[in-house]
């Protein structure tokens, strides 16, 4: 885990604009960041952690100069009451985050915990769970977090959606009742976002086959043979296919499917036109914005 963060930087995990952030330095010595010999700001985790503070509670109209005013300890007693309201979810998200910088698995348990107790795990998953897994993303690309900070949270999250998948009734998937291939490619490990987006269609009442991660795509090739029993396939390619294969990755998966749609994100999806059969294919820039396409479809 990167222990100095820029400024821009932290206008990506924050959501505060750099130049914003100079000015509440100079006028109210929110943060106080070191410098490098050339004079660049330098930002530490407990800087990081005390703006996403900062950014809740602005965000929710608290004047900059009466938030400067706080205490840390009183900074995180007026988000933790935020996150008390069970529609909060920002001030949800940024706990869950400084929880996950501090490796605190006892507050990010009762985070999550808290929510499903107020909203349902629905609403938990759809929203809180949802924005967490996005910000989880930027957090890993801008090595904001390291690997064992991603799979600390990553774990927590896949036990909690786990126990809400095993309460949820399966559905036999069949041409009277067609469903969704939900699947990473092979070498493809990173399943937390698939699995978030396994729950919101089976919340939906959809019927799944959820293969998992790393699944080969001669595997896949023989259940499409009946190809009315699907209403589309769904994955996320991070690191494969890479940039190379996708293109023949794409040829030879949508060969089988004849019309049947898919849809896709990840970073291994993004900035690419494919070659054939592109208006079958439905890339979507993270793994929110991809529950927020298959809900459209279901209720279409």
């Amino acid at each position: 885990m990167r222990t100095n963060y820029s400024t821009k930087d932290l206008e990506h995990l924050t959501g505060i604009k750099a130049h914003t952030l100079r000015i509440w330095e100079q006028r109210y010595s929110v943060i106080l960041p070191k410098r490098t010999k050339t004079n660049i700001r330098l930002y530490s985790d407990d800087d990081l952690k005390k703006l996403l503070n900062v950014s809740v509670l602005v965000n929710k109209g608290w004047r900059i100069s009466k938030v400067a005013k706080l205490t840390g300890e009183e900074m995180n007693d007026s988000v933790q009451d935020l996150a008390m309201s069970a529609s909060h979810y920002p001030s949800q998200i940024a706990r869950l985050i400084r929880a996950t910088i501090d490796l605190d698995e006892p507050l990010f348990t009762e985070i999550l915990g808290d929510s499903i107790k107020k909203v349902g795990e629905k609403e938990t998953f759809s929203k809180l769970v949802g924005g967490f897994i996005y910000q989880l993303g930027v957090l890993w690309q801008t090595d904001a977090i390291g690997v064992a900070h991603e799979h600390f949270a990553s774990n927590l999250i896949k036990q909690k959606i786990y126990s809400a998948l095993d309460r949820l009734p399966a559905t036999i998937i069949s041409k009277s009742n067609p469903g969704f291939l939900v699947y990473l490619p092979e070498r493809e490990m990173h399943e937390i976002g698939l699995l978030y987006i396994h729950f919101i269609l089976k919340i939906h009442g959809e019927a799944v086959v959820y293969l998992g991660q790393s699944v080969p795509l001669d595997f896949i090739k023989p259940l499409f043979q009946d190809k009315n029993k699907w209403k589309g396939v769904v994955s996320i390619w991070t690191t494969s296919p890479d940039y190379d294969n996708r293109d023949d990755y794409w040829h030879e998966l949508s060969n089988e499917l004849d019309s049947i749609p898919v849809f896709v994100t990840g970073i291994g999806a993004q900035n690419w036109t494919p070659r054939i059969n592109g208006s079958q294919l439905h890339v979507s820039k993270d793994v929110r914005s991809l529950s927020e396409v298959l809900q459209n479809v279901i209720t279409s």
